[in-house]
């Protein structure tokens, strides 16, 4: 208890009253930035102040403790009064940018990197962790409270980050992508070129994909197996915020009919759920083996339709893409052949489709 009081009275001696100017200033606010950047990917825990896991005002917390050894408050509504007020204009890369994310109150924090940009530990969201987010996304727009500096900036401060930046050992401002500080790559948005260079799952653009499904029976009639065929899924689309299009290439092989269908589908949605249709030409004349014989359709050598929806559990980034479980309900409209009635197990069957399997999307 008295260790934990005695870093809070520590800490309540904020740094931008200590006599560091100039060169040196610029060098605290390179290095703490450098420091945060080393978490870039370290995965959000509340609470959590190790390279395990981080809260928001944890990464702060330790950015500033291995860059400059130096303890400030450990939530983000301490580090906000602990932290000398600034108006937006006056950011620069090492202040402190707050947000009312819940509640009235500031409740989250980044450092500002440059250029709009700042680094953060997300709880929520399509990512989630370390990461760099920008103060244009709407979502930080409609909850940023202020900004607060607790490093010294003068114009000395001002002239030294200028000359690092020339010397490339920085580009948050001024847009040089080769420029480092301290071991840190920056970008013109003030992330690694290491991490923004290199296209993740949730940046807007084009996406690629392939997915392979088995497709289930046995518990419908004409089905007996738990296996009933198998299917595939080549798709190129467009990603824009959380909604994704795509145009998709399913190669279905249906053992149950006896036939090779070959879908070209439009899909729309979100990662979780989309819905998808198209024209599909069918190889082979579809039928059913039955108890009591042989159930035809008609569909054979046609074009018809396929129309389903498909949805997928929480996905998993791996390199600049996405891996998921996802599942599919699809609906061809085959018809049973003249002189039979309608029959609703086998007719379900021969229309339904139930497919499990799994999906990657990745960005290009």
């Amino acid at each position: 208890m008295f260790l934990f009081l005695a870093a809070g009275v520590f800490a309540a001696v904020p740094i931008q009253d200590r006599s560091l100017h100039g060169a040196q200033a610029a060098e605290a606010r390179l290095k703490v930035i450098s420091a945060a950047q080393s978490y870039i990917g370290t995965p959000y825990r509340y609470g959590g102040i190790s390279r395990g896991g981080l809260d928001c005002s944890g990464l702060v917390f330790l950015s500033f403790r291995d860059a400059l050894n130096h303890t400030i408050p450990r939530t983000s509504a301490n580090i906000y009064t602990w932290a000398e007020k600034i108006s937006t204009a006056e950011l620069q890369p090492g202040d402190l940018v707050f947000f009312v994310t819940t509640g009235k109150d500031v409740s989250h924090l980044g450092i500002y990197t440059g250029e709009g940009m700042f680094i953060h530990s997300a709880s929520e969201g399509p990512r989630t962790g370390v990461m760099y987010s920008s103060l244009d996304e709407s979502y930080w727009k409609r909850t940023y409270l202020g900004a607060g500096r607790a490093l010294p900036w003068d114009a000395a401060a001002a002239e030294a980050m200028t000359a690092a930046i020339d010397a490339g050992r920085m580009g948050a401002v001024n847009g040089d992508t080769n420029g480092t500080a301290y071991g840190g790559n920056f970008d013109q948005g003030g992330s690694s070129s290491s991490q923004r260079n290199k296209l993740v799952w949730t940046d807007p653009g084009f996406f690629a994909g392939f997915s392979a499904a088995w497709t289930w029976g046995g518990f419908i009639e004409g089905a007996p197996s738990l296996f009933r065929g198998f299917t595939t899924v080549a798709t190129v689309g467009c990603k824009w915020s959380e909604y994704r299009a795509g145009v998709e290439l399913r190669p279905e092989w249906d053992f149950a009919l006896g036939v090779f269908r070959l879908p070209i589908t439009l899909s729309i949605g979100t990662d979780a759920l989309q819905v998808f249709g198209g024209p599909a030409y069918t190889f082979g004349d579809p039928s059913l083996s039955l108890s009591g014989g042989e159930r035809s359709y008609s569909g054979g050598g046609e074009w018809l339709w396929e129309v389903g929806i498909s949805g997928a559990f929480p996905r998993i980034e791996i390199g600049p893409g996405a891996l998921s479980l996802y599942s599919d309900l699809a609906w061809q409209p085959y018809h049973w052949e003249d002189g039979e009635n309608f029959s609703f197990k086998p007719d379900f069957t021969a229309n339904f489709r139930l497919s499990t399997g799994f999906r990657y999307l990745w960005r290009f």
